[in-house]
């Protein structure tokens, strides 16, 4: 008897156990404006394992907006409870320069293992000066730096060509990013928020499978949300395993030390 297709099972509704699932873009912990559940490290743990995701790359909330060293250590506090589930991003305030690399030396040496920016809930440009020493620093680490918006398509090409050991990873998919995606090794994408029908196959035809990462934004959304999409789209079994869980676990691999 053949196994199930992945799209079989999700219309079974089945957790993915048998597949290799990272969820690269998720949050934890608490917002200031509005309530989340299932934001502590039970409530991640309880979903991801109820669609059968075996990791996630994730990021607090409590940094967006606040205090973004309080909010690096429920990130912490979160891998340290569950080594083996998640893998945490220092988020960075672009409001705060000064601090921000002892901040990410701080971070990298408890274990964090990637960067979170997200400008736009910070008012702060996504080309503004501010962050250029963290494209810096994560060059010289070759570390991941995913961030919410990068701005123009001509700006994330400047960037990517400028820091070539950095990994640009967007947190939002478009195809306004398909060319970039294709002229540039250091940029991919995550699937967030991918949901219109056939979304993912023009996607993947646009900026080929190996560029794009499964990613929910959960507790923002839930995980069968962006889950569901890469499920029932009309590409290969092969290029949704690629999406789901392969392509992810070579990056960290490659830029974070981590095997998945």
């Amino acid at each position: 008897m053949n196994a199930p297709s992945l799209l079989e099972l999700g219309r079974a509704g089945q957790a993915l156990t048998d597949e290799l699932v990272i969820d690269a873009h998720t949050h934890c912990g608490r917002f200031n404006i509005y309530y989340l559940p299932q934001s502590d490290a039970p409530g991640l743990v309880e979903h991801m394992d109820r669609l059968g995701i075996d990791r996630a790359v994730t990021f607090a909330l409590e940094a967006v907006g606040s205090d973004f060293v309080i909010g690096n250590n429920v990130t912490l506090d979160l891998v340290r409870r569950r080594p083996d589930r998640f893998i945490g991003f220092a988020t960075m305030h672009a409001r705060y320069p000064e601090e921000m690399i002892p901040e990410l030396e701080r971070c990298a040496a408890a274990g964090l293992k990637g960067i979170k920016l997200i400008p736009a809930y910070q008012k702060y440009p996504e080309t503004g000066e501010n962050y250029f020493p963290v494209y810096e620093w994560a060059d010289a680490q070759g570390w991941i730096v995913l961030n919410h918006s990068w701005g123009a398509p001509d700006f994330v090409r400047e960037i990517a060509r400028r820091y070539p050991r950095m990994c640009l990873l967007m947190g939002h998919i478009s195809e306004v990013y398909a060319q970039v995606l294709r002229q540039c090794d250091n940029v991919y994408t995550t699937t967030t928020n991918c949901l219109r029908r056939q979304a993912l196959a023009r996607a993947v035809q646009a900026m080929g499978a190996e560029k794009i990462l499964f990613g929910s934004d959960f507790p923002d959304l839930d995980g069968a949300f962006n889950l569901a999409p890469i499920l029932y789209a009309q590409i290969s079994d092969d290029d949704k395993r690629r999406i789901l869980g392969l392509n992810m676990a070579r990056l960290l691999r490659e830029h974070a030390g981590v095997e998945v």
